[in-house]
């Protein structure tokens, strides 16, 4: 629930937040247990 309100919230005040990267760029961790990603390259 904390990371919805904190996405929405920071989506709210950058609206123009934007992927700074081409979408298929983007690299997730190699491990099973640690999902995610391991940059997330951003423009303001």
């Amino acid at each position: 629930m904390e990371t919805g309100i904190a996405i929405a919230t920071l989506l709210r005040r950058f609206p123009d937040l934007a992927l700074d990267v081409p979408r298929d760029t983007l690299r997730r961790r190699p491990s099973i247990r640690a999902r995610g990603l391991l940059a997330l390259p951003v423009r303001f």
